[in-house]
């Protein structure tokens, strides 16, 4: 069974996804504190963490902890 990993391209999109989502919070209270739409950066985050899970799921080039699944 593979296990699931994240590099740091990964955590990047992680952490990508938990700014924009603080960000779009904080727009949903504070209207003047980000340049950009509420509905903007709610787009941007979800698209942050499909690519976060799919990064997980899928085999994260930048993650070096796979060993190759080869039969002899």
């Amino acid at each position: 069974m593979a296990r699931n990993a994240l590099g740091w391209f990964g955590w990047f999109s992680v952490a990508g996804f938990v700014i924009l989502t603080a960000l779009y919070v904080l727009d949903l209270f504070a209207d003047s504190l980000w340049a950009f739409s509420a509905f903007w950066t709610l787009v941007v985050a979800i698209l942050a963490g499909i690519g976060a899970l799919a990064l997980y799921a899928g085999r994260d080039p930048t993650a070096d902890t796979y060993e190759e699944d080869t039969a002899t």
